[in-house]
């Protein structure tokens, strides 16, 4: 009789754990709002005529989407280590 081996995770198993494709999303979408963030020009037009009392209005003029970029690239990259340091295990035999 042969015992269990503890198995290494497979490339498909480290993909779809799901820290692995929350720390990807929160990824892509940090480093959008980054850009957004760094370039506002390009992303939308900042002038307005008067001000209003409306919420999207009064953000205008902060840097709300830079610092929200980088709040999620860093939990990214939070989540990217934690996969890392302590892969999924595939596998494990209970008995």
């Amino acid at each position: 009789m042969t015992t269990p081996q503890k198995q290494t995770p497979g490339l498909v198993a480290r993909l779809f754990d799901i820290r692995s494709v929350i720390g990807a999303l929160l990824g892509i979408y940090g480093i959008l709002l980054t850009l957004a963030g760094l370039f506002p020009s390009v992303f939308g037009n900042k002038t307005h005529s008067s001000p209003s009392n409306n919420v999207v209005d009064m953000s205008v003029g902060t840097e709300a989407n830079l610092w929200v970029g980088l709040v999620m690239l860093a939990i990214a990259l939070i989540f990217g280590g934690w996969a890392i340091a302590r892969p999924a295990v595939v596998g494990e035999a209970t008995e």
